[in-house]
C-alpha cells in the first residue's frame, strides 16, 4: 500500500490540528502548517492497542492515527515468569504533548536541533518541515527504528541527519545545535549536552520524576552548565535508554528486587493523601526525597516502591488518625513519604513551576526552589555507566 497516497488523511490532519489550536499549544504559524503537511499515518503503519494490531488495512486506523492519542509503536518483554510483560519502547507521542514541547523549544528558522530519540521518525518529519530537513540531527538507540524511520522520511521527501547510538552521548558531528529536544525521559542533563549545545540555547527534555511527568526546559547560561524552571506540563515518556533490547534506562529494573524482612509500624499520615498524586503538586516533592520512587494500589492497601524499597499502608486505620504499615528494603521508604509530605505543607505545597534546575557539567546536578542560592535544594541521581 502507498501509504503517502492514502485518501482522507489531509482533512484529518487539518482537523487535528484545529483541535491542538483550540487547546492553546500550537500557535507559531510554521509549526501549525507542519502539523497540517506532515502525514503522522505514514510513520505509523500499525498501532499496537489491546493485546493486538491496528494496520493500515483496518477501517478505524486512519481516524486513529489522527485522534490527539500516544500510538504504542513497539514493545519488548521485560521480567521472569509469572512477571514477564511488555514494556513499550517507541511510540507516537500524544500530538498535543508533541506540540507544547516544540512550542517550548523556539526554535527558529536556521536553528540547527539535535533530537534525541528518534522513534517512528514524526517528530522529526515535523521539525524538518519547520527548519529544513538538513538543519535536524536524530538519534535512536534502536538501529531498527532508524531505518524504518529513514525510510518514513525519504517518503515524505525528507533527508535529515540520522544514526543509532547512544543518545546520552549526543551526535557531535553535526554541533553545535542551537536547540536539543528529548523524546525520551532523563534523571539528569547528560554532560555530553551540554557540551554540544551552542551558548545561549535550549534544552527540552521530560524530566523522569515518577508520576510527575513535567518537563525541563533550560537554558546554557555559562559555557558547561544550563539552568531553568521545571516545566508542569505533564510529558509521560520512556526512559533514555542504553541499550536497544532493553526497554529499561540506567539503574532502572522491572519492579521491587529487594525483599529482605519487613518493618512493622503505624503511621499518622492518612495513606489516602498520597494513594493517586499522579499530575498533582506533590508527585514531585516526593520523588525529589525518593528518586525512583513509584504508586501502586490494591483493594484497602496502597504501595510505594522503588527498585530496592517497599512500603505497605494499610486504608483502613487501626485506630483514629493512625494507619498500620510494613517497610522493606534498603530504607524505610514510608518514613521518607512522611517526611517529604510534612515539608511540602511546610512550605506552603509548593507546586513544580516553583523549582527549577541547575546542570554544571562537571560538578552535582540539583533541583531548587525559587532560585538556586534556595535553602531547599535536592541531588539529581546520576545514571550509572553499562
Amino acid at each position: 500500500m502507498d501509504l503517502v497516497a492514502v485518501a482522507g488523511w489531509e482533512a484529518r490532519a487539518s482537523a487535528l490540528t484545529d483541535r491542538l489550536i483550540e487547546l492553546g499549544v500550537l500557535v507559531d504559524p510554521g509549526w501549525i502548517k507542519a502539523f497540517k503537511d506532515v502525514p503522522r499515518h505514514v510513520f505509523v503503519p500499525e498501532v499496537l492497542r489491546g493485546g493486538g494490531v491496528i494496520s493500515a488495512s483496518d477501517p478505524e486506523w486512519l481516524d486513529l492515527v489522527y485522534s490527539d492519542e500516544t500510538l504504542r509503536t513497539q514493545t519488548i518483554a521485560a521480567g521472569e515468569g509469572i512477571g514477564r510483560h511488555e514494556i513499550p519502547t517507541s511510540s507516537s507521542s500524544r500530538p498535543r504533548v508533541m506540540a507544547a514541547m516544540l512550542a517550548r523549544l523556539g526554535a527558529r528558522p536556521g536553528h540547527r536541533v539535535l533530537e534525541i530519540g528518534t522513534g517512528t521518525g514524526y517528530n522529526t518529519g515535523l521539525l524538518g518541515h519547520f527548519l529544513g530537513p538538513d538543519h535536524v540531527a536524530s538519534i535512536d538507540i534502536d538501529p531498527g527504528l532508524i531505518e524504518t524511520a529513514r525510510h518514513y522520511l525519504a517518503a515524505i521527501g525528507q533527508h535529515p541527519h540520522l544514526t543509532a547510538g547512544d543518545g546520552a552521548e549526543g551526535w557531535p558531528e553535526h554541533g553545535p545545535y542551537d536547540r536539543i529536544i528529548a523524546t525520551c525521559a532523563v534523571t539528569s542533563i547528560p554532560p555530553a549536552w551540554i557540551d554540544q549545545l551552542a551558548d545561549g540555547g535550549t534544552i527540552v527534555a521530560p524530566f523522569d520524576a515518577g508520576e510527575a511527568g513535567p518537563l525541563l526546559v533550560l537554558t546554557k547560561t555559562k559555557p558547561g552548565e544550563v539552568t531553568g524552571r521545571i516545566d508542569p506540563y505533564p510529558a509521560h515518556f520512556m526512559p533514555l535508554r542504553q541499550r536497544a533490547d532493553s526497554p529499561l534506562g540506567p539503574g532502572q529494573t522491572t519492579g521491587f528486587t529487594e525483599p529482605g524482612i519487613p518493618a512493622y509500624g503505624t503511621t499518622t499520615l492518612n495513606p489516602k493523601d498520597v494513594v493517586d498524586v499522579e499530575g498533582t503538586d506533590l508527585a514531585l516533592f516526593l520523588w525529589l526525597h525518593a528518586p525512583g520512587l513509584r504508586l501502586a494500589s490494591a483493594p484497602g492497601r496502597v504501595f510505594v516502591h522503588t527498585d530496592t524499597a517497599l512500603a505497605q499502608a494499610d486504608l483502613e486505620p487501626v485506630e483514629p488518625g493512625r494507619w498500620p504499615v510494613q517497610q522493606r528494603g534498603t530504607m524505610r521508604l514510608w518514613d521518607t513519604v512522611e517526611h517529604a509530605y510534612r515539608s511540602w505543607l511546610d512550605l506552603g505545597r509548593p507546586d513544580p513551576s516553583r523549582f527549577g534546575v541547575s546542570a554544571p557539567r562537571d560538578e552535582d546536578q540539583f533541583v531548587w526552589l525559587d532560585n538556586p542560592d534556595s535553602l531547599y535544594s535536592w541531588p539529581l541521581p546520576v545514571p550509572s555507566p553499562l
